[in-house]
């Protein structure tokens, strides 16, 4: 599905300066290093709005440090997902995305081509959380996905899912 997916595009910049300058802060009030490694892999999350795989940010980073591993960017970014300096998002093919966004939106997915992008809906966002455990299950954070098709997909017809 990585091949159909569109471009949504990059944030600027600036943009990137500034969430890479908070991100060192974070890293750095939470006693963690601030590698080059680290801060390449979070800068290549943070530019792209489409929600990089993994394997899009390992292109992306290994052109500027060439002998940074696939395994190693997978463990930078489970090691920044569990320090929620990015946030995990699932794709309707059950693949693995990334988004160095952390305010509360949520993500329109294209089941088509793939594509996701942020939305903020703030009557989705203050859904509260159940307090107490259902049916034994102790619920930690709220991820909406709203999904149908893009402007380009509109048209075509969904991919039926696999069972």
């Amino acid at each position: 599905m990585e091949s159909k997916r569109k471009k949504v595009g990059l944030r600027q910049p600036a943009e990137v300066d500034r969430w890479g300058a908070a991100f060192e802060a974070q890293c750095r009030s939470r006693g963690l290093r601030v590698t080059a490694q680290r801060l390449a892999v979070y800068r290549a999350v943070a530019a792209d709005l489409s929600h990089p795989t993994a394997e899009s940010v390992y292109a992306r980073v290994r052109t500027q440090l060439p002998m940074l591993s696939p395994a190693t960017v997978y463990r930078i970014l489970e090691s920044l997902q569990r320090e929620a300096l990015v946030r995990r998002v699932s794709t309707t093919g059950g693949g693995a995305r990334f988004d160095a966004n952390l305010a509360p939106h949520q993500h329109l997915v294209c089941r088509v081509c793939g594509s996701m992008m942020d939305h903020f809906a703030p009557s989705l966002a203050a859904t509260p959380l159940p307090t107490t455990p259902v049916q034994g299950f102790v619920i930690e954070e709220l991820d909406i996905r709203l999904v149908g098709r893009c402007d380009r997909c509109r048209g075509a017809s969904a991919p039926v899912p696999a069972r």
